[in-house]
């Protein structure tokens, strides 16, 4: 398990490879191998996440009324609450989790951002949601773009040259697209400050304690993602 942040009130985390997160009810609590799991890693007990069906949209929830209130919630690929102990989560097996924390207003969110919801600004789209409903400052936020794939593998086509001009890269006869490089301009351009962008660094085609779609196929399993304030 990677940790982004524990302690001063917050935690976010992303696990490995060593179990899979893979859900299809996403109203059911945690498996007991997935509680047993974070209850090891991160030292607290986490009987249920906030999660929806993620759809590679732009659709973003502010989470309240604790983990059973997403019962019936739309499809979403980001999500944004101010309520202590609701863990929000997304679970990925390539694409970019990334970890959005303002420490000032004390509100965190979550975003998957895969080339689809990179193309449609995601993460910067969860920023501004973010200011409209907390009134949050884009200098004050704290950002983590997570494990995923990298441009190293990221191989695509002559169609993304025109999805994201600025970021497909030629190599060795091949294209390679840069997910991190886009978002975080994007974030960039909202406000954010350089300096409080970090990256994990982590490849999951390339590193194989991480789960990947684009190495594994259909039989990759899925990390998760979470983010707490306690």
């Amino acid at each position: 398990m990677r940790v982004f942040f524990k302690g001063q009130g917050l935690l976010a985390v992303t696990s490995d490879g060593s179990i899979d997160f893979t859900c299809d009810d996403f109203d059911a609590p945690l498996t007991v191998a997935q509680r047993a799991y974070l209850r090891k890693k991160c030292e607290i007990d986490i009987p249920r996440v906030f999660w929806r069906r993620q759809i590679h949209g732009d659709n973003i929830l502010v989470a309240r009324g604790g983990v059973g209130a997403s019962k019936g919630c739309s499809d979403a690929d980001a999500y944004i609450t101010d309520e202590k102990n609701l863990p929000i989560a997304i679970r990925t097996a390539d694409c970019v989790p990334v970890f959005i924390f303002d420490p000032c207003r004390r509100v965190i969110s979550l975003a998957h951002a895969g080339w689809q919801g990179t193309y449609k600004a995601i993460a910067a789209k969860t920023a501004r949601r973010m200011q409209e409903e907390y009134a949050i400052q884009f200098s004050d936020l704290k950002i983590v773009l997570g494990p995923g794939i990298r441009d190293c593998c990221y191989q695509v086509g002559e169609e993304f040259c025109d999805y994201f001009p600025s970021y497909v890269k030629e190599r060795g006869g091949h294209l390679y697209l840069d997910l991190i490089s886009a978002n975080r301009d994007q974030l960039l351009q909202s406000g954010v400050q350089q300096a409080n962008i970090l990256d994990s660094g982590i490849c999951t085609c390339c590193n194989k304690n991480y789960f990947s779609f684009r190495r594994d196929g259909a039989k990759a399993g899925r990390m998760i993602s979470l983010m707490m304030l306690v």
